[in-house]
């Protein structure tokens, strides 16, 4: 009987290695995530520090910027809307004090206000395009709809040549004096839907009752403009309404919409809720880079200060 020989134990297979495949996949998505990031990274330093474009909504720029289709689609006033290109580099030079105040006639994006009507009424405060009409130091009045910067009546062909527009006869700020004393300021309010007080500006030859001072509302959207009003001149008439310069403070500005027709939407700007900061500025607008053509010609172009701001004189 042959020798029987034992069998060898059958080999064992190895394991299935895994630690490698998950090794690989982690770092594959650590990778992508790290792409992801720097390109995310990349977009903010641009937008915040290199340049940045901005969607204009709503009529308030009209006829100068189309703010596209209006109503309660969001979307589609963005899409239809100009697009304005605002170089970011100059907003942190002006802060930097390094470019100096804008000039007149700027169009900027402006952070609304939180003393605002808009604001007051829905909490929120979103950026919105006005024009700069008033720098640090000028003295400002409306009359009849007509601006006045420094004693000079500013030439607003630029916003009624069109006939598009046609401002209504506010006059501002109109204020009540008594022994040399502003004791009351001309304005009504109205209400919003959600019982928030709303100005209603004065039109001229038709003023209503003079609110007081201390009014809440008076002080809330009016105390600024209050604070900077020029000395009452001797020969102010007493106890009835008339028109008061307000001057400028440092480092605030002056802004207005340039529709300034209520029947056409209008402008919710300082003349509604006083002077802007200057850090409440988020940059300049320079050129409308879209859409390309509207209305069968060219839309592409720079967005410099009308030409009427070069004959307004400094302030005293």
């Amino acid at each position: 009987m042959a020798d029987s020989k034992p069998l060898a134990d059958k080999p064992t297979p190895p394991p299935l290695v895994t630690d490698n495949v998950e090794t690989v996949d982690k770092t594959s998505f650590l990778s992508e995530l790290r792409g992801y990031a720097e390109a995310l990274a990349v977009a903010f330093l641009i937008v915040t520090f290199v340049f940045n474009t901005v969607g204009v909504v709503g009529s308030s720029m009209r006829p100068n910027l189309n703010g596209g289709i209006s109503g309660r689609n969001l979307v589609q006033s963005i899409l239809t809307g100009d697009r304005v290109f605002i170089p970011k580099y100059d907003t942190w030079l002006r802060r930097a004090g390094v470019l100096g105040d804008y000039r007149r006639g700027d169009v900027v994006v402006v952070r609304e206000p939180a003393n605002s009507p808009t604001a007051q009424d829905g909490g929120r405060r979103p950026f919105f395009i006005k024009r700069v009409i008033g720098i640090p130091g000028d003295q400002l009045r409306i009359v009849g709809g007509q601006v006045f910067i420094n004693d000079a009546e500013l030439d607003q062909s630029f916003i009624t040549a069109t006939g598009e527009i046609r401002p209504d006869p506010n006059d501002f700020p109109v204020v009540v004096q008594e022994a040399g004393e502003v004791t009351a300021f001309v304005v009504s309010f109205l209400k919003t839907v959600s019982d928030k007080p709303y100005p209603d500006l004065p039109i001229s030859d038709f003023y209503p009752e003079p609110v007081a001072l201390n009014n809440p509302s008076v002080q809330l959207f009016y105390g600024e403009v209050l604070a900077a009003l020029e000395p009452v001149p001797a020969n102010a008439p007493e106890g009835t309404p008339f028109i008061l310069d307000t001057v400028v403070p440092p480092d605030h500005y002056f802004v207005m919409g340039d529709n300034r027709q209520s029947s056409k939407g209008g402008s919710e700007d300082s003349r509604y809720f006083g002077f802007i900061d200057a850090m409440s500025i988020g940059g300049k607008a320079t050129a409308v880079i879209w859409p390309p053509r509207r209305g069968g010609e060219w839309n592409w172009r720079r967005l410099n200060p009308p030409e009427a701001f070069k004959a307004v004189p400094t302030a005293d």
